[in-house]
Order: C-alpha cells, then structure tokens, then sequence
C-alpha cells in the first residue's frame, strides 16, 4: 500500500485498467459507426450516380437521334440549294416554274434548328450533382457541352437562318409565292392572278449571291458543328456505357 495515498497501486494499476478499456470501447465505437455511416453515404451516392449515368445515357441517346434527324434535314435544304444555284445566272433557266417551286421550298421551307433535351443535364448541374459523377472523362466532356451548343444555335440563328429570311425577303418582293406554291402542290390550288413566270427569280445578281451564302453556311453548320456536336454525344455515350 502507498503510505501517503492510503490507496493500494494495485488498485490504482486495475481502475486505470479498466478506464483505458472503456476509453477503447467508446472510440472503436465510435470509428466503427463513423465507418458505417461513410459506407451508407458512399453506398448512396453511387446508387444515386447510376441513376443520373442511366437517365443521362437516356436523355442522350434521345438527342442523337434528333440531331441526326436535324442533319438530314439540313442536308436536304442544302442539296435543293445546291441543285437550284446549278440555273442562277443572266440566261434563261433551263427549267421549269414548277421545278424551281420545287427547289426553292425544298431549300427554305424547313427551318433547321436542333433543340435537345436538356432536363437531366441542367439538373445535374444546377444543383451541383456534378461532383457526384465519378469519371473525370465524363465531367469534362458534361461541362464543356453548353458551350458547344452555343456554337451550334449561333450558325443556326445568327448564319444559316438570316440567308433563308433574306432569300424569302427577296422572293416575296420580286415574284408571286403564292403562284409558286401553286406550282408545287398542284393545279388544284388557286394560283392567283401574277401568272407571269417566277424563273426571273433566278437570273437576279442579288438571289445568286443570298443563295450562295446559304448554302456555305448551311454546309459550314452541317461538316462542322453538327458532326463536332455529334462526336461529342457519342463520346458522352461510350463513357456512360463504361461506367454502367
């Protein structure tokens, strides 16, 4: 026994013991639910970035397929365009009312403008989802898309679609539209009373020039931005389907 504390030390040497033990419980305890409930949360967010790669390969998949719908159209518009700047100059055409109706709407009547889907995507970012996916790749390539599209609307709006207004523009000051959509849909329709021929159309100076600017910009969208865009989908596409 110690003569000044009057407390045995194997006493002391046993409490100690035991508090070192309960010290030991308490914070593997602890270690131990903190492991547990990082597991849950890690467990959780996996399970919640699958759920966004399967919605987002969805999301898409789907605007692949518009895109590829877009460049058709694009080049149809463009391949009339092309065909109908064959018979622009000062002679006479060598074709008929009928087949220049035909062209011209076939080049200017479908606008070309790609809207996608964008409901999973703006999601993911706005709410700062974006750290949930785990793939560098794949957040890069996520994060770098808006400005891409923004390229694409600015050759659609700011290019292709004023050549096509001003081509209109022209027309509507110069020939009869309402004769040459008769030409096209039939002699049913009322073709009005300017039956005098619209292929003068084609010998104008200024048409030819517009017509020209169409098509170099409707071919710059089609080679450049929309196949930029699409290997940027596809390749959105094959890391989803990695990481799936």
């Amino acid at each position: 026994m110690d003569a000044e504390a009057g407390v045995p030390v194997e006493r002391i040497s046993r409490y100690m013991r035991y508090a070192v033990g309960e010290i030991l419980l308490v914070v593997t305890g602890i270690l131990i639910a903190l492991y547990i409930n990082n597991w849950n949360e890690q467990r959780q967010q996996l399970e919640l970035e699958m759920q966004y790669l399967l919605a987002l390969k969805e999301e898409f998949s789907s605007n692949l397929e518009r895109l590829e719908g877009m460049k058709r159209r694009n080049l149809s518009n463009l391949a009339a365009a092309i065909e109908m700047a064959k018979h622009t100059g000062p002679d006479q055409p060598a074709i008929s009312d009928e087949e220049f109706a035909g062209l011209f709407f076939g080049a200017l009547d479908n606008e070309v403008q790609y809207r996608p889907g964008t409901g999973i995507i703006n999601e993911v970012i706005s709410s700062g989802s974006l750290s949930i996916i785990s793939n560098p790749r794949l957040k890069k390539a996520l994060a770098s898309l808006d400005g891409m599209m923004l390229k694409v609307r600015f050759q659609e709006s700011e290019e292709v679609a004023p050549a096509r207004r001003a081509l209109f523009d022209l027309a509507d000051s110069s020939v009869s539209l309402r004769r040459m959509r008769a030409d096209v849909r039939g002699d049913q329709v009322d073709r009005g009373r300017f039956l005098d021929s619209n292929l003068r159309l084609l010998q104008s100076r200024k048409f030819d020039n517009l017509l020209n600017r169409f098509i170099a910009t409707s071919r710059y969208l089609g080679t450049d931005y929309y196949a930029q865009l699409e290997q940027q989908i596809r390749e959105i596409i094959q890391i989803i389907d990695e990481q799936l």
